[in-house]
């Protein structure tokens, strides 16, 4: 199984830490989900300033190991997870899935809360880019379980522990 922070460490895409890891992963998933460098920068420059071209290299790195522009195909086995980040003493919670068989980011989104709706809300959304129903790989998260039971979607656990 697969977090999000073990997948940004073990593909090594940042040597240097002038902005802490967290914030990176924040900065990716911001990206992501809206697609700007512009308005990414601008969100994580509440709490930490950052500009765009720092977020464009996080992006270009992380392009280099992994397909960030999914499409729809059919999809065998998918990982999915969320992941606590905490800055500033808040909690932003980044959910993300992958396409195991391709290595390919399939979404990444920010919340603010971690519960079954917004685990379903997200599970509806990478369920875009797929045909079919493809079987799901999470931990041991009951929202997790709960969201792919009531989608009707089949799901393996497997826990991930340091």
């Amino acid at each position: 199984m697969f977090s999000v922070r073990g997948l940004v460490e073990s593909l090594g895409l940042f040597e240097r830490n002038r902005v802490p890891l967290e914030l990176k992963i924040l900065g990716l998933a911001f990206y992501i989900q809206m697609s700007s460098l512009r308005r990414a920068a601008r969100a994580l420059s509440e709490i930490h300033k950052v500009s765009k071209t720092a977020v464009w290299k996080w992006v270009r790195k992380l392009s280099e190991k992994l397909s960030i522009s999914p499409s729809k195909l059919p999809r065998r086995l998918i990982a999915l997870d969320e992941t606590c980040v905490k800055v500033n003493r808040l909690n932003y919670y980044v959910y993300t899935t992958i396409d195991i068989d391709r290595n390919e980011i399939l979404s990444m989104k920010v919340y603010r809360s971690r519960n079954i709706l917004a685990s379903e809300l997200f599970i509806r959304e990478v369920l875009n880019y797929c045909e079919g129903n493809p079987r799901f790989v999470v931990d041991n998260a009951p929202w997790l379980k709960q969201a792919l039971k009531e989608l009707g979607l089949e799901y393996n656990v497997e826990t991930f522990r340091r």
